[in-house]
């Protein structure tokens, strides 16, 4: 069998070929040929030596290793071959313009290599060996305005997909069932996210950019996702000063039907945002939607159990459009400081980076697995009352200082039965950050000092007092009751401390570490983090040896 060549179709011999592999070899063939790669073949040593020339350019060794590295996780998935077919033909059918070079794969390589990774127009120029970075902004331009016009709108935007879409394959049983018992009501999710940009030159504009909590220049898109991750629309970008926060938007979003948003939603449809929302509640109640929203603290240093407990169930929902939020800024485009003279194409970037997502990504929710025993576990303790909190409010407790060695009868527990009790993982995320602070050392294991105190009334309670992740001033006790076989109950001095859905992260870290950690025999994980504090320097504080009056300062600070 006659085997050619997928670079230069010459003839090769068993001797003079290699495997064509890789996604930056792939890149280079693609850039010398106007063609669709095959998935296999073979590449002749002349054209593998010219490649390797090629790639050894310093300037691009990081940025081919990086694309190798996310070949797994490529934006484009194979498998979706019709899709592959749309995303290609929205191109070539979109313009009767000409393109310089690579017209075929463009969409692909330049959508990836300029959006997934940022690159420059001069990196893309001999990437790609188009004859000038121009060459290249004019490619681009195309590409944009076809994907827009013609890819898009079949991934993006409440006109692609219907009610009925969303509530059978979009939606997760497990939100649906929490905030509402009818299973046909639609669950929307809502919030803003960040793109940064570069100072501008005109004042006007850079005052409504400019943000005074982030103390930088940006402009702020609105997502609209379902329960399972999927982008039902993305506003804006708004601009960024204070007349547009969260609230604002989505009130400019209401009231202008933008995409046709009332058109789509039904009476008592649920949206489920976060505080910033507070002062747009009004309007969407008015409009016939059922808001949820955590509740505010008002002064007070801890939630009830009820709110801590409504709060979580928000909570255990929300994060779906933060995880939307990030999948966009795996676009680095969209991730780094935005020139400002690429400002007219963030509104289209942006939505082509929703539509990738929608296309070609799987939701962030795929699996509903033990739905019913979280939802069933969560609506029983939604109105218990913390009777640990009562007891701790109304008894007189005596403490005496310990440490883990001394819990001999504190229950051994598997991780499935600790995320049961969290239910979720985030707060396991922390319990080792809050471990390794808590007893000083990042090799947690039976021998670490894990400081307590026991409950002289009641051997099988114990607090833990842990430091704040966010504040050096701050401290919060957790309280754990125990038998021999189980956590009995738990609560915390934070503010959702109080709550019986779930676990805040402190109460996390104590039974994390405490039934399962300081038993675990399994393989060292290494964490040089708790080195790094020795690398850096630390100034000592020290005051001035010198006295300064009132006088001093002004001569030391006015002007001659």
């Amino acid at each position: 069998m006659v085997i050619e060549c997928v670079c230069c179709d010459s003839r090769i011999d068993s001797t003079n070929r290699r495997p064509f592999h890789g996604i930056a070899m792939q890149l280079f063939v693609s850039a010398r040929r106007n063609i669709c790669l095959p998935a296999s073949g073979y590449i002749c040593n002349s054209c593998r030596m010219i490649f390797f020339k090629w790639r050894s350019n310093s300037e691009f060794v990081n940025v081919l290793n990086h694309l190798e590295e996310e070949s797994n996780e490529n934006i484009i998935d194979h498998d979706h071959k019709n899709d592959n077919e749309n995303f290609e033909s929205a191109v070539e059918t979109s313009t009767d313009e000409p393109i310089d070079t690579n017209t075929v794969l463009l969409p692909l390589n330049v959508v990836v290599s300029s959006h997934r990774l940022g690159l420059s127009n001069k990196v893309l120029t001999t990437m790609f060996q188009f004859s000038n970075p121009m060459a290249v902004s004019r490619t681009l331009s195309i590409v944009r305005e076809a994907l827009s016009s013609e890819f898009v709108p079949q991934y993006l935007g409440f006109q692609s997909i219907s009610r009925q879409d969303v509530i059978n394959i979009y939606s997760s049983p497990l939100a649906t069932r929490l905030l509402s018992e009818d299973m046909n009501t639609v669950v929307l999710v809502a919030d803003g996210t960040y793109l940064y940009l570069q100072k501008s030159r005109n004042n006007e504009f850079q005052r409504h950019t400019y943000n005074l909590h982030k103390h930088r220049s940006l402009v702020k898109p609105m997502l609209i996702t379902t329960t399972t991750g999927y982008i039902l629309e993305a506003y804006g970008p708004y601009l960024s000063d204070s007349s547009n926060n969260d609230a604002a938007m989505q009130k400019d979003i209401l009231i202008k039907n933008k995409s046709g948003i009332l058109n789509w939603i039904h009476d008592h449809d649920i949206i489920v945002v976060d505080r910033g929302f507070r002062d747009s509640v009004g309007l969407m109640r008015a409009l016939g939607l059922d808001v949820c929203m955590p509740d505010f603290l008002n002064g007070r240093h801890r939630f009830d159990a009820l709110e801590a407990n409504r709060s979580r169930f928000i909570s255990k929902i929300r994060w779906v459009v933060e995880s939307a939020n990030a999948r966009i800024k795996h676009f680095k485009w969209l991730n780094q400081t935005i020139q400002n003279s690429t400002i007219p194409q963030v509104r289209d970037y942006l939505r082509i980076a929703c539509a990738l997502v929608n296309a070609y990504r799987s939701p962030a929710i795929s699996s509903f697995m033990n739905d019913d025993i979280i939802v069933t576990k969560m609506l029983e303790n939604l109105h218990e009352p913390n009777l640990l909190r009562v007891r701790i409010n109304d008894e007189i407790l005596r403490w005496v200082d310990g440490d883990a060695s001394q819990l001999v009868n504190f229950p051994v527990l598997s991780m499935d039965q600790i995320r049961t009790i969290t239910v979720g993982v985030f707060q396991l995320k922390q319990a080792r950050s809050y471990c390794e602070e808590h007893c000083s050392t990042t090799h947690l294991d039976n021998r670490a000092d894990f400081p307590l105190q026991i409950c002289a009334n009641d051997p099988q309670l114990i607090r833990i007092r842990f430091k704040s992740r966010h504040s050096n001033t701050k401290t919060y006790h957790a309280y754990i009751s125990f038998s021999t076989q189980d956590i009995l109950n738990s609560c915390c001095d934070c503010p959702s401390g109080d709550r019986k859905v779930g676990v805040c992260s402190h109460r996390a870290a104590a039974i994390w570490f405490l039934s399962y950690q300081r038993y675990y025999n399994g393989p060292t994980i290494n964490q040089p983090s708790g080195s790094y504090l020795n690398l850096l320097d630390d100034s000592d504080r020290i005051d001035d040896f010198v006295e300064s009056t009132d006088e001093d300062e002004d001569y030391r600070y006015s002007l001659a």
